[in-house]
């Protein structure tokens, strides 16, 4: 919690960046140096080295980094299928079951197939991962695979659909699906966002959230949020910008607030390539400019918006009370040992698991 406001990280990692574990072309070693270098030079002066980084992180580091040396409350992981890029996918579905069964007053899970295989192939592994993780709430999907390159859309009615209806059968809530950031240099076109519109039309009573929204086609995000009340800005990596970048963090959040307003925008940061807290610490102190409020004609944010953004729109979503969530961490393990300890220096749980390692 800071100030005040309830935080629901909307998508956190403990990635696998081993030698081993990735694949053995040039477009994952080039995403393996891309997620080293945003950690690097994103956030400089207190990240790890790159040797450090390219390591199994483990569940148990993500939920001290994320509870222990941040305001965060509650985050949601993801199962990863960039089977292409690294062979247990980036994030195994392993490592999702283990952070729901062990904190399940913390975490949230998305399950992951890879469309690219074909229905029938999807349709099992959603079948089979909801069997062995029923809570789970939401399903991460990619637009395109590599070696060689392939790639499927979201308005696809024989691939697509049957997934999401068979998804929402389950009791899948929303489809988170990543865009705007090609992996590597690759074609760009999966990336864009002109298939959300026809998935979102035809099923109105999911979520699709645009994941890394804003890093490119703002203008054509903040469209489909003013035209799709089912459809949300879910901010990773583009938070990170409000350091890298201050000012098209500003421009960005100007377009998503202009067109879809404060209940369209989901707080998430992609932690731990980015640490939580100094993000959050600079977004509890952001305003916009005079410049930026006369250009967009939108006003200042409040303490509202502030709280919508940062966890508010994404529990009404999942249909979590945050009042209630509060209670249920309220004298948890993470809770117990920051009362004892303050908040934990950053990347200070990792670093101490890698010196003991």
């Amino acid at each position: 919690m800071i100030g005040g406001a309830f935080v629901f990280n909307a998508v956190a990692h403990a990635y696998d960046l081993t030698d081993e574990n990735t694949q053995p072309n040039k477009y994952a070693a080039g995403v393996r140096e891309q997620l080293i270098w945003l950690h690097r030079d994103w956030q400089p002066g207190f990240g790890l080295d790159d040797p450090q980084q390219r390591t199994d992180w483990p569940v148990e580091i993500l939920a001290r980094t994320l509870f222990l040396e941040s305001d965060v409350d509650m985050a949601a992981t993801h199962t990863l299928r960039l089977d292409s890029y690294f062979k247990d996918g980036l994030c195994a579905r392993h490592k999702t079951v283990e952070a729901v069964r062990r904190w399940p007053q913390r975490f949230v899970g998305y399950v992951g197939v890879d469309p690219t295989q074909g229905l029938d192939v999807c349709l099992r592994e959603l079948d089979e991962q909801l069997d062995e993780l029923p809570e789970a709430v939401g399903l991460k999907l990619y637009p395109a695979q590599v070696n060689p390159l392939r790639s499927w859309r979201m308005d696809d009615p024989k691939l697509a659909f049957p997934l999401f209806a068979r998804a929402q059968e389950r009791g899948i809530k929303t489809i988170a699906v990543h865009k705007a950031s090609p992996l590597g240099p690759v074609p760009l076109n999966p990336y864009l966002v002109d298939d959300i519109d026809i998935a979102a039309d035809e099923f109105p009573e999911l979520s699709f959230e645009i994941v890394h929204a804003g890093i490119a086609f703002a203008e054509e995000t903040a469209m489909a949020l003013a035209r799709y009340p089912n459809v949300y800005a879910n901010l990773e990596v583009t938070t990170a910008l409000i350091t890298a970048s201050p000012g098209m963090f500003e421009q960005v959040m100007a377009q998503f607030l202009f067109w879809g307003g404060p209940s369209k925008i989901l707080w998430s940061d992609g932690s731990m390539v980015f640490h939580s807290q100094p993000l959050l610490e600079r977004f509890a102190d952001f305003t916009f400019s005079d410049r930026t409020l006369n250009t967009y004609g939108i006003p200042q944010l409040t303490a509202d918006d502030r709280a919508a953004i940062l966890g508010g729109n994404y529990a009404r979503i999942l249909g979590i009370d945050p009042n209630a969530a509060r209670a249920r961490i309220a004298d948890d393990e993470f809770s117990r040992e920051r009362r004892q300890t303050g908040l934990q220096a950053p990347y200070s749980n990792w670093r101490t698991f890698l010196e003991a390692a």
